[in-house]
């Protein structure tokens, strides 16, 4: 679908820069009209009572994660969680014990979090995030309004002429001013990362 440009190497016997190597081939409008941007527009997250009430093991816990996940697939770095990533983020204390190596609904959703904001936060920012939630609102509570905010990021970020739907928070404060300002971040940067992959940018070099 997408005819690559040539790579020009940054040297001083390179050749020179045409209008053609700088026009791009694929505008953000085309995307924003494609099906995978449609997909993402339309975008939603489970709510907290809608997540399993059932104990899970390991990996099945990972598989409805990726499940709820599944449309961010072509606009995250690296992969979106591991056997081993649930086990260290246990040890630090972004996830409570497993029982009898289960896992509950707090787990899963504490999950589909870290797996949202470690796209553009680091685990310590996070375990702050976390803590300062746990002093503010319940888990279900801090949940759905992150799923709220998240659907309306995404759905701002791919949609043509979107405007920004006002904070849902039924009292803004600080922790839902942080929680809005990483929603955004990340709907932001799976905009760019999935336009790049639309595109075919990851394969030009190849």
């Amino acid at each position: 679908m997408v005819q690559h440009k040539r790579v020009i190497a940054m040297t001083d016997d390179a050749a020179a820069i045409t209008q053609e190597d700088i026009t791009p081939t694929i505008l953000p409008d085309a995307y924003l009209t494609s099906d995978v941007a449609q997909r993402m527009a339309a975008f939603r997250l489970p709510r907290y009572n809608e997540l399993s009430s059932v104990s899970l093991y390991r990996d099945q816990v990972i598989g409805v994660v990726e499940q709820a996940l599944e449309p961010f697939r072509d606009c995250i770095d690296g992969e979106l969680l591991t056997p081993s990533m649930v086990t260290n983020y246990v040890k630090a204390g972004l996830l409570p014990a497993p029982v009898k190596k289960q896992y509950g609904r707090e787990h899963i959703a504490r999950l589909i979090v870290i797996c949202i904001f470690k796209q553009v936060l680091s685990i310590q920012a996070i375990s702050a995030l976390f803590r300062i939630q746990r002093l503010t609102y319940l888990v279900d509570i801090a949940f759905d309004y992150v799923a709220t905010e998240l659907e309306n990021a995404v759905h701002t970020a791919f949609t043509l002429d979107a405007a920004p739907i006002a904070d849902t928070a039924s009292m803004v404060t600080r922790e839902s001013l942080l929680v809005r300002n990483a929603v955004t971040a990340f709907a932001a940067k799976a905009y760019l990362i999935g336009y790049l992959h639309f595109i075919g940018f990851e394969d030009s070099d190849r």
